[in-house]
Order: C-alpha cells, then structure tokens, then sequence
C-alpha cells in the first residue's frame, strides 16, 4: 500500500453543487493522488452530498467517508476527520472551495526542505476577500511573528499530523465562526517551524451564490467571545508582554474585537449590541492594553475608547458616522467678493463623544494627482444630536496651486497624531444648497478665474477652478444658448 503524504479532511454539509469541483481539484495533484487520503464527513447533508460522496468512494479506495448527524458546525467533523487520518501531513478544504493543481506538491516540499510543521500556501478569493499580509513573499522556517501568521487564521493550511496529535490540538465545536483559531495559533507557537508560499495560489476561497457561508453570519456573541477568549489565554500564555506580543494582540483587537462595530452594528437587535459590547470590552480590558491599538485609524481608536467605557449609544452613533452619508454638507453661501465660501458640516456622532484627541482639517484634494491644501478650520460645535464643523475656503489665499485650473475634492480629515482618516464631504438630498450654486469669477493677479461648487455622481462636494479659457467657453455657451431660445 502506498504511503500517504496528504490527508486532506473535508466537513460537508449540504454542499452537492460543489463537491464535484473540489474532489477533482485534489484528485488532479500533482503528487500523484495514490499518495492523497480524502476524509470526507458528512455532517447530515440532506441534499444528496452524502450518497454523492459514497459514489466518489466507491471508485476510490483512498477517499474514505464517514456519515454523521448534523452537528451545526464543522469543527465537529474536522476533529472526526483527523482522528482516523493517517497522512504525514494534514490538509483542511470546506466543499465550497478548491485547490490549485500544484498546491499540495508546493506546500509539502516546503515542509520538508525546512523541516516545518505549519505551511501556508496562499489563498486566493473568488468573489470574496482573502488573507493578503502573511503573503507578500515566500518565508522559509519562519514563526508566529516573521510570517505574519495571525493574521490567516483559517483552516486551510497544512500541519504535520503528529505536530496535532502531540499536542492535542481539536477544533472548537459548535461554534459558527472562528472555530479554527483554538487550533490554528496553538499551532503556530508549537511548530518548530513554519512556512509560507506566497508565490502560487494554492487554495481558492469562493464565494457561492446561495451557500450559506459561515463568515457572513452573525455569530452568537456568547459563544463567539468565549471561544475568543480562550484564544486571547493562550497568546498571553505563549508570550511576554512587550512588542512582540503587542503585534499579535493588534489582530484580535482590530479584527474580532473593534472590527463587529462597524456600518452594520446600528442594524443589530439591541439586545445583541449590548453583549457585544459587554463582551467585547471585556475582553479589552483583559487582553488589550490601549497601546495595541495605536496603528489603528483614528476612528477606530475612538472606537476602543468608547467600547472600554462601554457607550452604547456612541458606538451607534460612530459606526453611522461612517456610513456612505455619514456626513452632511448642510450649508454652503459664498460670501459677496466672489472668492470665499462658508461651509458647515453637520455628522451624526454627538458632540458629546468626541475624543479630546481627535483633530479634525478640511481638505481640498486636487482630483488629477492628489495634491492637497489643508483649510484652516475652527473647534467643532454641535450638541447631543449632532458634531458639526465650519470653515471659511478663501480660494485666492489657499496658494497658487488651488487657482490653476483643476477639480478638488472637499474632505474632512480626522487626525490622531501622526495618523489620518479622510471622508469625502457629501450633500444631501438631490439638490446643492440655495447658496452654493451659481459660478463665481474673481482676479487672481491680473487673470480673470471662474469658480463654482459641483457635486460628483455620488454626491460628494468638489471645487471647480478654471481661467479666461474656461470663462470664454462659459460665455460662448451661454450665448449659443441665448440665441437658440
């Protein structure tokens, strides 16, 4: 009997459209099938997949498949599968996705050439996003921080089976999202080594019309947290404090932690924001120290803030703020010299929940090359409905560059330090305020300038300069108009 270098375990559940396609992409390997082992658990398909796996079965010795009743996740059958495998080496696929033809050969001769226990082949999305730090080049007998690891959490990886099976390393179950972390990062700090290949797509990640994927569900926060937490233990557990396990820690603050607060958390059942804010913060002030969250945007650091203190109601509002039309460009008038304009900005977070730390610029953006004027702004204002921003845009005094001919964006910049977020400056409703409408012409030097405020086909607000080229052209079409009436 041919030894097996690969079991590749495969939980299925209902997944009959697409079986097909996956057991075709680990049969075409280009180390030779003979030395493939397929675990395949049926987790109670009610769709066909399991008599559709018992038919690959049966014209091939080496796929072996076990029928379960549905245990509602697939860290269940993983832990099934991996009891009975008998490779070297382990391989994790979902029945959604496949392989690259030549993934196990790449993975498994990095293994080898760098005595590794963990590789991680690089993952490519079809419809949906993908992992993309722990891939920018190749790492030979890399770790948990020279590769980047953390940050692919996923199952779809190869690991050396007696790497597992020493160390006990099971699968969380029933647990819909994020069941492989209790696996995957103790894997990572037990490995003597791991090992990446950037430089071929080795798994495809798909997104399938009508399949219900995992990561698109709202996990049960209770659960989801408590599986976290676990996880949180045993980075603590693996590392000392300092940098090095700050660079860890940042992932599941960013990720599992501030990252369930974003656009879509207004649309949550209020009893559900209030565990996750609950846990969440929990879990902040038990594992995160405030400095992990220092690379992070400003918003998102506002963000933390607001989730130690645990405020409901600011998070809300920050998440809306983010929105498509978070912000409003209520009130525009240009002022009687033609060449200023007044601008209010009203948001939809209170007041009352800046940040003391949060600055804020408005900034013209020249559309052509990025070239950028910071306007010199007041304090914000507003009350408890509403954080509101005005300035004054003197076009003749913004420099030379703003009065040569160009379209600008107008953005609000929020700064922490050294570090800023942009948002493009919207109007609301169809129509540009009474104010803002009408072009505007002043001298700049001896040279006549046209200027007016325009809105772009999502709304955003921009700034049209033009010269006497440009106001020629205005005035021949204005009488081309006139005489056609």
């Amino acid at each position: 009997m041919t030894e097996k270098w690969v079991s590749v375990i495969i939980p299925v559940y209902n997944a009959v459209d697409y079986l097909n396609e996956c057991l075709e992409s680990i049969v075409g390997q280009t180390i030779g099938f003979d030395r493939i082992e397929v675990v395949a658990v049926d987790d109670g398909s009610t769709d066909g997949s399991g008599e559709l796996l018992d038919t690959w079965a049966a014209q091939h010795p080496n796929i072996r498949i076990i029928h379960q009743e549905n245990s509602g996740a697939p860290g269940g059958p993983r832990n099934r599968g991996l009891e009975v495998a008998t490779g070297e080496f382990l391989f994790f696929a979902d029945p959604d996705d496949y392989l690259g033809t030549e993934a196990l050969e790449r993975m498994l001769a990095a293994a080898r050439r760098d005595d590794s226990d963990v590789v991680l082949g690089r993952a490519r999305g079809v419809g949906r996003s993908a992992a993309e730090g722990p891939f920018r080049h190749n790492v030979e007998r890399g770790d948990i921080y020279s590769t980047k690891a953390v940050w692919s959490l996923t199952a779809h990886k190869m690991f050396r089976r007696s790497l597992v099976t020493d160390n006990g390393l099971r699968f969380a179950e029933g647990v819909r999202l994020g069941e492989e972390q209790i696996f995957v990062v103790p894997a990572y700090f037990a490995a003597k080594a791991i090992s990446v290949v950037a430089d071929y797509d080795c798994y495809y990640l798909v997104l399938r019309e009508g399949f219900p994927h995992l990561t698109q569900q709202g996990p049960d926060p209770e659960v989801f947290y408590s599986n976290i937490r676990k996880v949180l233990e045993k980075v603590i557990e693996n590392t000392e404090p300092g940098a090095r396990r700050n660079s860890l820690l940042l992932r599941w603050g960013q990720v599992e932690i501030l990252g369930k607060f974003g656009r879509n958390f207004p649309r949550w059942p209020e009893n559900q924001q209030k565990a996750y804010v609950r846990l969440a913060g929990e879990l902040l002030a038990d594992f995160i120290p405030e400095e992990v969250l220092a690379p992070l945007s400003p918003l998102d650091q506002a963000r933390g803030r607001l989730l130690r203190l645990g405020l409901l109601d600011e998070l809300v509002a920050l998440a809306r703020f983010e929105q498509s039309d978070w912000a409003d460009l209520t009130d525009v008038a240009w002022l009687p010299d033609n060449r200023r304009f007044t601008a209010a900005l009203r948001t939809r977070l209170r007041a009352s929940s800046r940040p003391a730390e949060l600055e804020h610029h408005f900034v013209l953006q020249r559309v052509s090359d990025g070239y950028e004027v910071v306007v010199p702004t007041g304090r914000p204002g507003g009350d408890e409905t509403a954080l509101t921003f005005q300035t004054v845009v003197d076009v003749r005094r913004l420099g030379t560059e703003v009065r040569r001919p160009g379209s600008w964006k107008i953005l609000l910049r929020l700064s922490y330090g050294e570090r800023n977020e942009d948002f493009p400056v919207r109007f609301p409703g169809t129509r540009l305020p009474a104010g803002a409408a009408g072009r505007k012409t002043f001298v700049s030097g001896a040279r006549p300038m046209l200027v007016w405020i325009s809105r772009d086909p999502e709304s955003a607000a921009e700034l049209i300069v033009t010269n006497w080229r440009g106001l020629a052209g205005a005035l021949k079409r204005r009488i081309r108009k006139r005489l056609t009436q």
